[in-house]
């Protein structure tokens, strides 16, 4: 059963890691439930027409989808959108996260908390995993992507980066 801040997904050999559940997806019950699940959903189509090896399925249930922070962060709640970068690489934060991705063999992290945590994750071995790194998914983050002129375009530029990371790792 997943919870706002992770889906689960036994038997998955690749995962997304994003920096924290917020309102929606605290309302929802499961990660990326908003304009990130639907940039997401866009990803996945995407990653799976290009480097199916990796991405079996276009479908998010086939992945699991986690977050490097797993309490819900939001400014009417918490005064704030995200939690610190100490918060995220603190050790009893980055075990718990590491038993939730340990097993994967392809993750690729969403936004900079998230980048954090996999490196750190990778740096002491926690995780043996091809790692590819990219923007959070967010619209936000998204309409910051050089390179394409909407939103189509800008996430075809985000998987050629990840599809790249990962082909360049053999």
């Amino acid at each position: 059963m997943g919870s706002p801040h992770l889906q689960p997904c036994p038997g998955a050999r690749t995962g997304f890691v994003f920096i924290c559940p917020g309102r929606f997806e605290a309302s929802r019950g499961y990660p990326c439930a908003a304009g990130t699940g639907a940039n997401l959903a866009r990803v996945l189509v995407a990653l799976h027409e290009r480097l199916p090896a990796f991405f079996p399925s276009p479908a998010r249930d086939k992945y699991v989808i986690t977050n490097s922070w797993d309490k819900v962060e939001y400014p009417a709640l918490t005064q704030r959108s995200v939690p610190t970068l100490d918060e995220v690489l603190g050790a009893a934060n980055l075990e718990r996260l590491a038993a939730e991705i340990g097993r994967l063999e392809t993750i690729v992290a969403c936004g900079a908390h998230a980048h954090a945590a996999v490196r750190a994750l990778a740096d002491r071995g926690s995780i043996q995993a091809q790692l590819a790194f990219g923007r959070h998914l967010s619209q936000r983050a998204v309409n910051m992507i050089p390179g394409a002129s909407d939103t189509p375009g800008r996430i075809g530029v985000w998987c050629d980066g990840v599809v790249a990371q990962l082909l360049q790792q053999g």
